[in-house]
């Protein structure tokens, strides 16, 4: 049995991005039903940003203790990741930073130099922005890579109407009505989409 885990990395819980996350429970729940789905809501936790003091670099863990202690334990476990995140100024939204950059205690371990387990993004945004939607993929693609993971899809659902089901279903890894692409498979094509 696999473990996966979904994050929804919006301040909203009733957003899009929300919305997309529990579109995407449903579908990994029809195809992956004997494995284990854990949803993680940013917004629902207390995680303080890092102050970059670098104890961690010895301590082997963050001298702060909140909501980011089970979140390690989670993302030790967990064999393939997939996270919805709204564009901010074409990155991330606060707490999502905040996740991300509590990912340093992890640089200093071993999980950078292990097996890479598969990451995949949905950045969710109403359009508009010059930058695009590229720093927020390079923000995730480069914190997740410490913590062991390697972000092989990344999906834009960019404009106020965009189709959020067919995005979902891209960042799945289903095409055409395909059932979502197992992580070996995905890994094995080298899958990465953006928009």
């Amino acid at each position: 049995m696999a473990e996966r885990t979904i994050i929804c990395a919006s301040p909203r819980l009733a957003g899009r991005s929300a919305s997309a996350v529990a579109l995407a429970e449903g579908l990994l729940a029809q195809r992956f039903g004997q494995d284990t789905l854990t949803r993680i809501d940013l917004a629902r936790l207390s995680i303080a940003p890092c102050v970059g003091c670098d104890a961690c670099r010895t301590a082997g863990s963050c001298f702060q203790h909140d909501d980011m202690d089970g979140l390690f334990a989670t993302l030790a476990r967990t064999d393939e990741l997939f996270i919805a995140s709204p564009v901010y100024f074409a990155g991330p939204p606060a707490g999502y930073k905040a996740f991300l950059d509590r990912l340093q205690p992890l640089y200093w371990g071993d999980a950078r130099h292990g097996r890479r387990r598969p990451a995949h993004l949905l950045a969710v945004g109403e359009g508009g922005d010059p930058y695009g939607w590229e720093p927020l993929a390079v923000c995730t693609r480069s914190a997740l890579h410490v913590a062991g993971f390697s972000l092989q899809r990344s999906v834009g659902c960019i404009g106020a109407h965009a189709s959020l089901e067919e995005y979902v279903h891209e960042w799945l890894g289903m095409h055409d009505g395909e059932e979502p692409l197992p992580p070996d498979a995905a890994s094995a094509k080298g899958i990465e989409h953006g928009r």
